[in-house]
Parts: structure tokens; sequence; C-alpha cells
């Protein structure tokens, strides 16, 4: 019976979407509800993920575990940033400054590291299947990227050089836009499995 009602409310739900982008007039308010439950919903997620993160960073530092500190770390920066957040409010100039002074530098440094290991990959694709054109043509865009990104070619705004390297640096929000749209349809793929009740992730 369980299994029953699951399988039914995704479906009528997923129709229900599905529906409104062609009934858009008629079923938005109706929309409208469904994603503000889905927002809610993916909070309460969200709030339940980190109630486990901090579980767990609590749990290394009582039973003593390897890598206390990075728990401490976290823990001290959850509380302090939770804290102000409820104090002083997103809203805040100063809070928001401070927040951004450490996520900024974090996200670049992720970044970084990304850059560096797509070449690395580049270089472990080419010496497992050898010097194919595939292989070579994910180790030169690796190797333009990170160049145009270090803006050590500079040309003037109205030469031949300017406008190709405008196409380079172009070249990566068409990859962008290639990935979204393969996430796209491998969305659709997923969602008409689970309407078709091939896939049921709300199952046991």
């Amino acid at each position: 019976m369980k299994k029953i009602l699951a399988i039914s409310v995704a479906i009528v739900t997923g129709l229900f979407v599905l529906g409104g982008y062609f009934f858009q007039d008629q079923l938005s308010p109706f929309l409208a509800l469904i994603f503000d439950w889905g927002i809610l919903l993916a909070g309460v997620a969200g709030l339940i993920g980190v109630g486990y993160l901090l579980r767990w960073h609590l749990s290394k530092l009582i039973n003593h575990k390897k890598g206390r500190f990075h728990s401490v770390v976290v823990l001290s920066a959850f509380i302090f940033a939770f804290v102000a957040g409820f104090v002083l409010t997103p809203q805040n100039a100063f809070y928001r400054d401070l927040i951004l002074n450490i996520q900024v530098p974090v996200e670049a440094s992720l970044l970084a590291v990304l850059a560096v290991t797509l070449l690395y990959a580049s270089l472990r694709l080419i010496r497992v299947r050898g010097w194919s054109p595939m292989a070579i043509a994910f180790l030169l865009s690796a190797l333009v990227s990170l160049t145009l990104d270090l803006g050590l070619l500079q040309t003037g705004s109205d030469s031949l050089a300017a406008d190709l390297l405008g196409i380079l640096e172009r070249l990566p929000l068409a990859g962008a836009r290639g990935i979204l749209l393969g996430m796209a349809l491998g969305g659709l793929v997923v969602g008409l499995r689970v309407l078709l009740t091939m896939d049921r992730p709300y199952g046991e």
C-alpha cells in the first residue's frame, strides 16, 4: 500500500508539473504551491543534512578519533556563522563582507585545484589511451584555458588577435552550455523513467 501511494503521488506530481509547461495560465497557481512545498522540503532536507554533519563531527571529538582538529575547525566556523547570522542578519554589510571574504577565496582555491586536476586527468588519459584525437583535444583545451585565465595574452581591442582571443574565451561557455543541456536531457530521461515506474527512488 505504501509503495502504491508513493508511486501515485510521484506520477501525479510529475504529470502536473509537466502539464504546467503547456497550460501555464491555468495551472500557474497550483504550480507555485507545489514549488513552494518542494523548496520547503529541500530546506528541511538541508537542515537534516547539517544535523547529521554536526553529529558526525561531535562524535569524532567525543570518541577522540583521528582528524579531531578538522572537526573543531568545522564546528567553530559553523557556530560562529550561525550565531552571527542570527545576531547581525544576512542583510548586515559587515556580516556579508566577512562571509564573502572567506567564501570567495575558498571557491577560487577549489577552482584552481579543479583546473590542475583536469590537466592531470588529460595527461593520464594520454598515458592510458595514447595520443588519440580526443585526448589531444582535451589536453590542448585545458592548456589554452589555463593560459587565457592567467591573463598573459593582451592584444588591442580592434585587432584580429583580439577577436580570436574572444572566440577562445567563449569556448568554455559553450562547453558549459553543452554540460547543462546534457544534464537537462539526463533529468528528462530520469523523470520519464520515474513517471513510467521503471525507476522507484522513493521505494525501499
